[in-house]
């Protein structure tokens, strides 16, 4: 071992391979340049026909919504709400909206099933409190996002940083105190 530290790596023989050649040039050179068609040029005729179907397509919806019958006003049918509709459109936004994820304990609206969900674990579960003393339980508000937070306020800052919520976003109201 001290001979092959004082005198280094042993030098191999000089190589009998001969030595190699350059990779071949290929049959053609390609060099960039900047065409400069007109819009009739046969390249953009398959663009042009998708863009007219679209715009006819989109011009056509406009004018059956411009031509949708208005119908007798009508109010929602769920009680204690008087909203008046005279498209059923208005209505089903706004049943979708207000009343499809209502927490059948307190009430409150949401704008999913997913966000009821979470609702209904952290507001009117008996044993999430205990739980969520010994593990992560606050689940992040997007659906997909698998993360979960020691706390409401831990989820917030990750709402904020993470998925860009504004940082006056208020998904629950402070729990009062009995």
């Amino acid at each position: 071992l001290r001979l092959f530290l004082r005198e280094g790596l042993p030098q191999d023989p000089p190589s009998q391979h001969p030595p190699q050649r350059p990779p071949p040039t290929p049959p053609f050179r390609f060099a960039p340049r900047r065409l400069r068609l007109g819009p009739q040029h046969p390249l953009f005729e398959d663009g042009d026909v998708h863009r007219h179907l679209y715009l006819q397509g989109v011009l056509t919806s406009l004018a059956e919504v411009a031509e949708r019958p208005k119908v007798s006003e009508f109010s929602c049918h769920i009680s204690g709400c008087s909203q008046v509709f005279d498209t059923l459109e208005s209505y089903e936004h706004h049943y979708n909206a207000l009343h499809r994820n209502v927490c059948s304990f307190c009430k409150r609206s949401f704008p999913s099933g997913n966000l009821l969900d979470i609702h209904i674990l952290e507001w009117h579960d008996s044993l999430f409190q205990i739980m969520a003393e010994k593990q992560n339980m606050y689940q992040c508000l997007v659906e997909g996002c698998m993360e979960k937070f020691k706390s409401s306020k831990d989820r917030k800052d990750h709402l904020v940083t993470v998925h860009l919520y504004p940082a006056d976003f208020r998904f629950d109201r402070p729990k009062k105190v009995k």
